[in-house]
């Protein structure tokens, strides 16, 4: 892929309407301010390499043709083109925002996603670490966002409750900071010397710099400083890196895990995690999860400050180079739940905790 191509082609758009004293100067800055996206994308985004490959390049190289087109001549907005644009790459850790306009612009292009809030009465999970019954507790984790404070609370109220089984109920999860469940970790955690898949980085100034990441802190991380003579790919974390704990937790006896279509980024690390390290824990789920975790360590890109901000990742897994990739159609549950969706799902214990405490009973 040339990536000088997207620049040529803008290029020449503002060449042919410069020919043109009518059109106005807001064409041109829209084509200008397009192309500054694709450039970030083409340069910045890091899994570029694997979503636009030699079965689709055809196919991308006419979007980007079709939407300088509908820009020069004015058919579309620029705020459309860009969320046509960044949609196209089916990644929910690439996305627009902004104000309420922004967001419903893109969601016109982005990737489809079950919304529970249309099938439930009410689906507004909170946090909660409670008895479900004398053999289950339940602990709702409904985001990475809780601090690790919370998690290790919620894990010493499980150990005193005596319970055998656990479940931990991350339904609505789409992420947040993977520290903040490492204490579920250490109560799942069976299996000794099992590793994570690796890590890699695109490495640019434009990125490093949007990240907040100073050359003091690159020094201590061990990457190096002189962007000119860098890779453009450098290891974020190696691949095969162990994790364990010590001493193993006797309990629980056996675990659970429940899943939704809405667990994304840090949450389904956290399945990934479990399903690699703890043979006692099971993943129950009606859907899939997002399939929002193969890429990371997302900074904000704003173009020309025109209102709306564009969040790209700039790692991604080496499960992409493996062929492992969860995304984009999610973890698969273990178990499927066949109930209905509850009609409630906040701080409640609902139908599907029930039945999944009835089937940890087994």
């Amino acid at each position: 892929m040339n990536m000088k191509k997207t620049i040529i082609t803008a290029l020449l758009a503002l060449v042919a309407i410069a020919a043109n004293a009518a059109v106005p100067d807001s064409i041109r800055q829209n084509l200008v301010d397009f192309d500054s996206v694709v450039y970030m994308a083409e340069h910045d985004y890091a899994p570029f390499k694997f979503k636009v490959t030699r079965k689709n390049a055809k196919e991308y190289s006419a979007l980007k043709k079709q939407l300088v087109k509908d820009l020069t001549k004015g058919k579309r907005s620029w705020q459309d083109a860009v969320c046509a644009y960044v949609a196209w790459f089916g990644d929910f850790h690439f996305f627009v925002f902004g104000n309420k306009e922004v967001s419903a612009n893109y969601s016109k292009y982005a990737r489809k996603r079950i919304e529970y809030w249309t099938l439930m009465d009410e689906y507004h999970l909170k946090s909660m670490s409670c008895k479900v019954d004398n053999d289950t507790w339940l602990i709702r984790f409904p985001s990475c966002d809780k601090t690790q404070e919370w998690a290790e609370q919620s894990a010493r109220e499980y150990l005193n409750s005596g319970c055998p089984n656990l479940i931990i109920d991350i339904r609505g999860n789409g992420g947040g900071q993977d520290d903040s469940y490492q204490p579920f970790m250490q109560l799942l955690f069976d299996t000794p010397d099992c590793s994570r898949d690796g890590c890699m980085i695109r490495y640019t100034e434009a990125s490093i710099k949007r990240c907040g990441l100073t050359e003091e802190r690159l020094k201590e991380l061990g990457l190096p400083t002189d962007f000119a003579s860098t890779p453009e790919y450098v290891v974020w974390v190696k691949e095969g890196a162990t994790f364990q704990y010590d001493p193993i937790s006797t309990f629980p006896k056996k675990a659970a895990i429940i899943v939704d279509n809405s667990v994304a980024s840090s949450g389904e690390q956290l399945v990934l995690d479990a399903r690699l390290a703890s043979k006692r824990t099971k993943i129950y789920g009606r859907d899939n999860t997002l399939g929002c975790v193969d890429t990371g360590n997302c900074p904000h890109f704003t173009p020309a400050d025109r209102g709306l901000a564009i969040q790209y990742p700039i790692s991604y897994s080496t499960r992409y180079e493996k062929g492992t990739g969860v995304d984009p159609t999610g973890i698969a549950p273990d178990v499927r739940i066949t109930l209905p969706y509850p009609k409630r799902l906040t701080d409640n214990i609902d139908e599907w905790v029930l039945w999944v405490a009835e089937d940890l009973k087994r």
